[in-house]
């Protein structure tokens, strides 16, 4: 299939499907007689397990590892497990940091809600040390 038909598949741009080539998490197309790209069912596969991957909150070098994986079924169930444990480890760190973020503004939000609003409090914390 040419790009347009694949990018049309997933969802995506052009565009994104070419930067995905060009930093190595899709292979290359082969070309055909008239230079157009012909992109594989592997391809499609790939692409989707990226913007999967991406939605999940994988980092561009996970997410070529496993493309890569992706590739290499007889040995990828292992590594990927990994990469998905240290992913869940990751998100959980976002979430409690997220929930120290949320706590923080709405204190400070309920501050400044009090303040006669002749000086700012909350700019104030913020440029405190």
């Amino acid at each position: 299939m040419r790009i347009g038909t694949l990018a049309k598949a997933v969802g995506c741009h052009v565009e994104t499907v070419r930067y995905y080539e060009k930093e190595g998490l899709i292979p290359p197309a082969k070309k055909a007689t008239n230079g157009y790209g012909i992109y594989s069912d592997n391809h499609l596969k790939v692409l989707r397990l990226i913007r999967n991957a991406k939605t999940l909150g994988f980092s561009q070098i996970q997410i070529r590892e496993l493309g890569q994986l992706a590739l290499l079924q007889d040995r990828a169930c292992n590594e990927v497990y990994q990469l998905t444990k240290n992913q869940l480890v990751t998100i959980d760190q976002k979430l409690k940091d997220l929930k120290m973020m949320r706590k923080t503004l709405k204190s400070l939000s309920v501050t400044c809600k009090q303040n006669s609003y002749e000086s700012c409090p909350v700019l104030e914390q913020l440029a405190s040390t």
